[in-house]
């Protein structure tokens, strides 16, 4: 859950519930009927098999994926299908494919995800019943399929070659993968990890539910792994030039400006001290709401800007990241030959487009990289005014008005408890009390309302940038009109 609209985890989880319910009360006595008077017991049919599956897709797992935001069939005109069921597929050798389930980026070329669908059957439970065992176990079976127990010797490798297949026609491996018999489920994180040709595959990429109570009971995590918008924020992102190959110029309908932020801390002198360096990117949305990322790609170690140690030289860093953001905005523009402007980010906030493209989001599986959308701004930054008129970016004044925020000045910038990088008497620099714990108030059910829209979930802290930069000066924050707009935020400065 993010700020409170449209579907939630806890959504996926009722809907999931019900749809199993509905089908062991419903439609499985009906099949298992069917198959006493039409099939005989015990003989394996392979059509039966087949008539199995398609009941499980139709009764359960269409369901579940619509509860993911998966539409299959349009129920109304303003949905738009994102999934496609019997997705054809041709491999580079053998016979023409058919996979079960292809989720794609809508009026774009990007494969988002596979989805395999099974007979019922009884999940293959490791020798110690851990379901923390689970993921080596089919790691194992996916570089050594002939040790695998039968039917998964034949459905792993033919899962493998679906998304192999996927990777060869688009260039690009699909950004999750998933089988299931719509009781037990198995969910590869990273297609590539997993099924590359020659892949050593990483067990902690791989998350296996074995049965309906794991689902329901993890429902959190199935949801943030396979929520259509949780995927879509997954995809890769362009170069400028490959625009036109991912998207008709006509369907774009806006776009923003936005930064590939990457924390790292390094050792200088006994001192870890913290390195900040950022990329910028132009998120563009189509007219049916999906987003593309584009972005130069880096040749040249010099296009990726850090935050430079000296103050004195940050208004230099933020005009070097102007001038790139300003001509990456160019060739995009001249690729869609139009001349969009950027949109604000209030109006981003304000949008359900937001719930597709949040502020802040981690690279999934790379700690500490981040998009950063800034919507009209090259930079979560923005120049310091000449004249500052607020007191509190000094330590000493705070204390004279009893509200520091840190038992002693910040004097070097610190990496942890608080992450930051401006340090006392800077403009940047905010040691208010009121202010600092404003921003680490949890996002809760209870005060959603009051936070109003953010691009953390629930137990998240209110700062959209509090994963980069804790006593920033929320005038010289990119989202300071933003969170203003919240009941959460009062600052106690005057305007400069």
């Amino acid at each position: 859950m993010s700020n409170g609209r449209g579907l939630s985890a806890n959504d996926f989880r009722v809907a999931f519930r019900s749809i199993r319910e509905n089908y062991r009360t419903h439609f499985e006595p009906r099949i298992a009927d069917l198959r006493v008077a039409y099939a005989t017991p015990t003989r394996r049919n392979p059509r039966l098999e087949q008539a199995l599956e398609a009941h499980v897709r139709m009764y359960v797992i269409d369901g579940m994926l619509s509860a993911l935001r998966w539409v299959i069939v349009p129920s109304t005109p303003d949905d738009i299908a994102n999934m496609i069921p019997e997705g054809q597929i041709d491999p580079a050798t053998g016979e023409r494919r058919f996979m079960d389930y292809l989720g794609f980026e809508r009026e774009v070329d990007q494969p988002l995800l596979v989805v395999e669908a099974k007979r019922p059957s009884k999940f293959p439970v490791p020798a110690n019943g851990s379901v923390e065992a689970a993921p080596a176990l089919i790691s194992q079976w996916l570089v050594e399929p002939a040790s695998a127990e039968t039917p998964w010797d034949e459905w792993l490798p033919s899962l493998a070659d679906y998304v192999r297949a996927v990777a060869l026609r688009t260039g690009r491996f699909p950004v999750r993968t998933a089988i299931t018999d719509g009781n037990w489920l198995v969910i590869f994180e990273s297609p590539q990890d997993s099924f590359a040709q020659g892949a050593n595959p990483n067990p902690d990429l791989i998350h296996v539910f074995m049965c309906e109570s794991e689902i329901i009971e993890r429902y959190d995590k199935v949801f943030a792994l396979l929520d259509q918008y949780q995927v879509s924020r997954r995809a890769e992102d362009l170069p400028p030039g490959a625009i036109r190959g991912a998207v008709d110029p006509q369907h774009v309908a806006s776009l923003m400006h936005g930064l590939r932020l990457h924390y790292a801390s390094d050792e200088t002198f006994g001192h870890l001290v913290p390195t900040i360096s950022v990329l910028p990117v132009i998120f563009l949305r189509s007219n049916s709401g999906s987003w593309l990322k584009v972005a130069h790609k880096v040749v040249d170690t010099e296009a990726i800007r850090s935050f430079p140690i000296r103050y004195d030289e940050l208004a230099t860093h933020l005009a070097n990241v102007r001038e790139d953001a300003e001509r990456l905005l160019d060739r995009v523009q001249h690729q869609l030959g139009n001349h969009l402007e950027p949109t604000d980010l209030v109006d981003h906030y304000r949008d359900d487009a937001f719930e597709s493209l949040h502020g802040v989001e981690e690279l999934p599986g790379r700690s500490d990289d981040f998009w950063i959308v800034t919507g009209q701004a090259t930079h979560f930054l923005l120049s310091a005014p000449e004249e500052i008129a607020c007191r509190y970016h000094d330590f000493g004044r705070a204390r004279e008005d009893q509200c520091q925020a840190l038992e002693n000045p910040l004097i070097n910038p610190s990496i942890n408890r608080p992450r930051a990088f401006f340090t006392n008497g800077r403009a940047h620099h905010c040691c208010n009390e009121d202010v600092f714990e404003a921003k680490r108030v949890l996002i809760q059910i209870e005060n959603l309302d009051r936070c109003g829209t953010r691009s953390g979930r629930i137990k998240d802290k209110f700062c959209e940038i509090a994963r980069v930069e804790e006593l920033l000066c929320c005038r010289l924050c990119a989202f300071h009109d933003v969170c203003s707009g919240s009941e959460i935020l009062v600052l106690p400065c005057t305007t400069p």
